[in-house]
């Protein structure tokens, strides 16, 4: 666990000023020698091209420190541009890799009106969580983010945007400008969209490669446990009833309006996956039923925890809880929140047709379903296939 999170900003007289920090006693790399030495390293050059944001790990004799620094612009207007992780001499800065930027990203994010400083105490504590998260989850985190949902639902409906079009999107969604660049590189290194410069374009393109949802599944595994008898008859009735009933009216729910069913259970679902204590209950259903008797030990919770979490899941229709003829209450999948990324076959024909509708430039939609035909899991796999 580290041993402290640390917010820095730069003051043209003093040099780096700590803005924020957690605990309140941390000390360790925060000296104006070591805090210095560290901000060199980063802003080695005097153009935004030479300061671009990127993680460092650095070394000292009785502590280690990841680091992230948010770019030069971020510099200039004197916001918080760095933020320090100080761990132990013997921890690896690396395991921060992928946490620390986006715990950075919500800080910079937050970062006019000194929001982020009531926020650090939280996003410390979720620096070790976010470590120990599946690939998943991490999906989930950015469907759980407003502005990259409002990006995505853009792209999916589009396939391609500028970047100038695009600011104007996040700053109807969240009220001020904000570094596109550094909302975006989440959902770049996933592989969900990809961006780049065209020709003639006054500014850079991004383009949707693969859409991500979450969809509500049928649970395999309950099914199975159900069909093998390894449940009391009555039991398997009401679970086959009430799952049948739900999957029915949620299927027709896609059907009568696609676009609002997926986007609100991206933000609902996403939640769930998020909360730790949810997700763990659901990695267990996912392998079949469970008596409620057997799942405090098996989650190292207490009862009374395990019942609010069972109600929220319950009420979420992701659970369902039923009794057997001998009293023992039984708890079964009801449908399994599963993130799935899709190729946006769709994109194709409506590229076409903003292309003759002159609503984008015609280099712009070449080059989008030039992408899309890279993309394509068929041309991938001849690809592959071809350079062996």
């Amino acid at each position: 666990m580290p041993e402290g999170l640390a917010v820095l900003k730069w003051d043209d007289e003093l040099g780096p000023v700590v803005a924020a920090k957690t605990p309140k006693s941390l000390t360790k790399g925060l000296d104006p020698t070591t805090s210095m030495r560290v901000y060199g390293i980063a802003t080695l050059g005097e153009t935004e091209e030479s300061q671009k944001p990127g993680f460092s790990a650095l070394s000292f004799d009785d502590f280690k420190l990841a680091v992230y620094y948010g770019g030069l612009s971020m510099h200039l207007k004197g916001l918080p541009s760095m933020v320090f992780l100080v761990l132990r001499p013997d921890e690896d800065p690396d395991v921060y890799k992928d946490a620390l930027p986006e715990l950075a990203t919500q800080i910079f994010l937050n970062a006019e009106g000194n929001k982020y400083k009531k926020l650090i105490p939280k996003f410390f504590k979720q620096i070790a969580r976010y470590t120990l998260m599946t690939p998943e989850q991490r999906q989930a985190s950015v469907l759980s983010d407003p502005v990259r949902r409002a990006i995505l639902q853009t792209l999916v409906r589009d396939g391609t945007i500028q970047s100038n079009d695009l600011e104007q999107i996040i700053f109807e969604e969240v009220g001020k400008k904000i570094d596109v660049e550094m909302v975006l590189r989440p959902l770049v290194k996933m592989g969900i969209i990809a961006t780049g410069w065209v020709e003639g374009l006054a500014s850079e393109v991004i383009y949707l490669t693969r859409a991500i949802f979450i969809l509500r599944k049928i649970s395999m595994e309950t099914v199975r446990a159900v069909k093998s008898g390894g449940l009391p008859q009555d039991t398997v009735a009401q679970f086959v009833e009430s799952t049948r009933r739900y999957h029915r009216d949620y299927i027709a729910r896609l059907k009568r309006d696609l676009t609002d069913t997926l986007w609100k259970d991206a933000e609902e679902l996403a939640k769930v996956l998020l909360d730790f204590d949810a997700y763990d209950l659901i990695q267990i259903l996912r392998e079949g039923p469970q008596q409620t008797e057997h799942l405090p030990s098996l989650l190292d919770t207490t009862k009374a925890r395990l019942r609010k979490q069972l109600s929220a899941l319950e009420k979420a229709n992701i659970v369902m809880r039923v009794n057997d003829e001998g009293g023992r209450e039984h708890v079964l999948l009801k449908s399994d929140p599963e993130v799935v990324t899709v190729y946006p076959e769709w994109l194709i024909e409506r590229t076409v047709e903003l292309y003759n509708d002159e609503a984008i430039p015609s280099r712009q939609a070449v080059h989008y379903l030039e992408i899309l035909k890279k993309s394509h899991p068929t041309y991938a796999t001849v690809t592959v296939t071809g350079g062996e």
